[in-house]
């Protein structure tokens, strides 16, 4: 499974197969282009990455946050290319039994993600 596109990201796709038996909490993040970046005001950010690498290791953070906070569904996928305001960079999904473990494994990803993960803002525009 690919975690990186350069198409339109849309809540939807995640919302289709966030149904788990196995679940009784669901957590969701949406990262957003927003008006002001540093300070000034752009039209759109453009995000890259080393592919390979940023797969592979969003694999693995994914694998570890299921096995961390006993997560039983994970949808991840970030946008690489142009991205203008008001649309979504990246969307994390997560299920758990419990909520405390579904937002805690979520917040877990989106820290590796910032921290690890070779995928960077490149121009604002």
């Amino acid at each position: 499974m690919s975690y990186l596109t350069r198409e339109p990201l849309s809540p939807k796709e995640w919302h289709r197969e966030a149904v788990s038996e196995h679940s009784g909490a669901s957590v969701e993040f949406l990262g957003i282009v927003r008006r002001m970046e540093g300070g000034q005001p752009i039209e759109y950010l453009e995000y890259e990455a080393y592919e390979p690498m940023a797969e592979q290791m969003l694999e693995r953070y994914i694998q570890q946050a299921q096995e961390q906070f006993g997560l039983s569904k994970v949808y991840f996928r970030h946008r690489l290319g142009k991205i203008r305001v008001g649309e979504i960079a990246v969307i994390i999904g997560v299920h758990a039994p419990h909520r405390a473990e579904a937002f805690a494994g979520c917040q877990f990803l989106l820290e590796a993600l910032k921290r690890d993960v070779p995928i960077w803002k490149v121009r604002a525009g």
